[in-house]
């Protein structure tokens, strides 16, 4: 960051850091992120699992069982990596994979999600916003030297008259 801003003054400095801040703050907001559907992956195999098993049961009667079915099949999976196998296959074979379960725990945890990329977007602009501010800096620090040196020049010009 620092080859790349080039910072030429205290303030360029302070701001430069503050680049590199905001710019570790996205990537751990992406790694929760991402941390989020690990964790609740477990939750989206209990409902996958719950929807494929549970169809077509009678509701009332069997929907307690099933449901405490798709539970221990998701505390298995997590726990037993045999029975992972064995329960993503069984998935597999009912038209789930592995963008399915991720999907549904994106689904399950969508609140969150918008939570993360609402305080990604608000530290992208605010990086942005930086950069502004340094290139409209630059840019006013450049004209100012070339009105100090015109005026300079034209002053000279003027006492040789």
């Amino acid at each position: 960051m620092i080859d790349e801003v080039r910072p030429e003054s205290c303030m360029e400095w302070l701001w430069t850091l503050d680049l590199v801040e905001l710019s570790w703050e996205i990537l751990r907001y992406r790694r929760l992120k991402m941390r989020i559907i690990a964790l609740d992956r477990v939750a989206a195999i209990e409902a996958i699992v719950l929807r494929v098993d549970g169809e077509g049961v009678p509701p009332i009667e069997a929907v307690p069982m099933v449901r405490q079915y798709a539970r221990r099949a998701a505390a298995d999976w997590r726990a037993d990596p045999q029975a992972a196998v064995d329960i993503e296959a069984h998935l597999k074979r009912n038209g789930f994979d592995q963008t399915d379960i991720n999907a549904q725990a994106i689904a399950q945890v969508r609140e969150l999600f918008l939570l993360f990329d609402h305080l990604m977007q608000s530290a992208q602009s605010r990086r942005v916003a930086l950069l502004r501010e340094i290139c409209v800096r630059r840019e006013f620090a450049r004209r100012a030297r070339a009105a100090v040196s015109r005026d300079g020049a034209f002053a000279k010009s003027a006492g040789a008259n």
